[in-house]
């Protein structure tokens, strides 16, 4: 007898698929795996830019026979404003791994795959199984976040320290007693987050909040009081010299004056948590409803979300640090912010089908974000010349006293800091070649015969120029640049194969 065939089947199964793949650790795994080869077919896409040669610099590339010493050492003098965390375990890597570009960039990368663990972790220990996956997958397709994957920053580290704290505290929480590994553990997560960006006391106040006015003062509670209290008092020695720095931090003129006002940095940091797409400040009103009800993981995520968040808009009003590039210290409250979501999400009807739909729309938002608004906004050698294809591909090339000339609107190439010379001289002063490439916004301020002057005065001197530029920017430079070439130099060559990059040489004598 053929068995009867009920419409809600098909249903059915594919409730059944969904279960076994937000429930399967191997499905997180693949989520990791796919992240980490998509980061790493990026590494070489980009030059390192000038806060990536600051964290090399400081971390021992151009001092390799210097050790943890040196690397204090910089900091202290050159740094103040800067807490140690991340160039010592970036100076390490060096040293076990590699010091090249490439083999620093993975330590990012590394971080990065390693806080999508954690989110995973503490998704499922505070809201449940699907929460974890979900999680996972919210925090690897946040368009803002996927940035700092590949810049020679702590921004993931600062993520992933975040979440091993939270993870850390909330499983000491739930604890009936701490246990003294836990304890130890949740004492050193806390020295490691405090020591990896000054920011880190916006969630460690929060942290703090919720620990002294919403949990229950049981012996449990003074234990992990304890903890806190130890890993507080080993940021001690540093604290001195981060009081040195602030002067510096705060005291630029310009950075001020570009600061945003408390309403802009509150609307700047929710909108790239939750992908630019604001139906997703929906279920923070369903969320809040479940703190009303005294659901202690509710409360909880609240009362860290609204302390951190107060935290950076009262430091930025006081001292005027945080611009719309400089959203990245704010880093550490989209996990925050995802898990609320999830946590709203999590008692409404049709929850499957419900969610499946949310997170479809989560992954379009982003990616929409991303075409709209670019990397190129907070990292700026993403959207600039390859440089260093550029450099690659004429090193065996390049005459001493060559000159490389050009325009960019991303990339600074001249910017110096105190602990090194700067991106043209990294890429291409042991070639003995001059750069000249110009900026956009600079060159935007003057006239055409205000720009062909400057440029008959670069090429004086030279006897062969390399010009280099996007084939998609201006024609008005384009034309300018090879109108001062055309009247004293022949084109002997052109390359136009590395990432849409034109690459000319002009010479003044015969190609022959």
């Amino acid at each position: 007898m053929k068995s009867k065939h009920h419409p809600e089947q098909p249903l059915r199964r594919m409730t059944r698929c969904y279960d076994r793949l937000v429930h399967s650790w191997l499905t997180a795994a693949a989520i990791l795996f796919a992240v980490f080869a998509f980061a790493v077919c990026l590494l070489d896409d980009y030059p390192i830019y000038v806060d990536g040669l600051f964290s090399m610099a400081t971390a021992g590339y151009f001092d390799q026979a210097a050790g943890i010493d040196g690397v204090l050492d910089r900091l202290m003098v050159k740094s103040q404003q800067h807490v140690p965390g991340y160039f010592l375990v970036l100076h390490v890597w060096g040293k076990l791994v590699n010091w090249s570009p490439l083999a620093l960039k993975l330590l990012s990368v590394f971080f990065g795959i390693t806080s999508l663990a954690l989110i995973y972790r503490l998704g499922r220990s505070l809201i449940g199984r699907e929460a974890g996956f979900l999680a996972a997958v919210m925090l690897a397709s946040l368009a803002f976040y996927n940035i700092w994957y590949l810049p020679i920053r702590m921004y993931t580290m600062f993520v992933a320290a975040a979440l091993l704290l939270l993870w850390l505290y909330f499983r000491a929480l739930h604890s009936r007693q701490a246990t003294r590994a836990e304890l130890a553990a949740l004492c050193l997560a806390c020295v490691l987050f405090v020591y990896t960006h000054i920011f880190s006391l916006a969630m460690l106040c929060a942290i703090g909040v919720h620990h002294i006015f919403f949990v229950a003062k049981t012996r449990n509670w003074f234990l992990i009081s304890g903890a806190f209290l130890v890993a507080g008092l080993a940021f001690l020695p540093w604290l001195g010299i981060l009081i040195q720095g602030t002067a510096y931090a705060t005291g630029r003129a310009e950075q001020a004056i570009s600061a945003l006002s408390s309403l802009d940095l509150l609307w700047a940091i929710t909108s790239l948590g939750i992908n630019a797409s604001h139906l997703f400040l929906l279920p923070f009103a369903l969320v809040a409803a479940r703190a009303l009800k005294r659901d202690r993981t509710a409360i909880a995520l609240w009362v860290i979300l609204l302390v951190t968040m107060a935290f950076y808009i009262l430091v930025n009003y006081a001292l005027g640090v945080i611009d719309y590039p400089r959203t990245r210290y704010a880093v550490i409250v989209f996990p925050l912010m995802i898990l609320l979501i999830l946590k709203g999400l999590e008692a409404l009807p049709r929850k499957r089908t419900l969610l499946l739909g949310i997170l479809l729309f989560w992954l379009a938002s982003g990616l929409l974000f991303q075409r709209r608004v670019g990397a190129g906004q907070f990292v700026r050698s993403y959207n600039t010349l390859p440089i260093h294809l550029v450099e690659r591909h004429l090193r065996d090339d390049f005459l001493e006293g060559d000159l490389l000339t050009g325009w960019s609107d991303g990339l600074n190439l001249y910017f110096e800091s105190v602990v090194y010379s700067g991106v043209a001289d990294f890429y291409f002063a042991k070639h003995g070649v001059d750069v000249a490439i110009e900026h956009t916004y600079e060159l935007g301020k003057s006239d055409d015969d205000s720009i062909a002057a400057m440029l008959r005065g670069k090429l004086n001197g030279h006897q062969r120029v390399w010009l280099v530029y996007e084939l998609d920017e201006s024609e008005r430079y384009e034309t300018l640049w090879q109108g001062a070439l055309h009247s004293q130099f022949e084109r002997c060559r052109r390359d136009d194969d590395i990432q849409n990059v034109s690459i000319a040489l002009y010479q003044r004598s015969s190609c022959d």
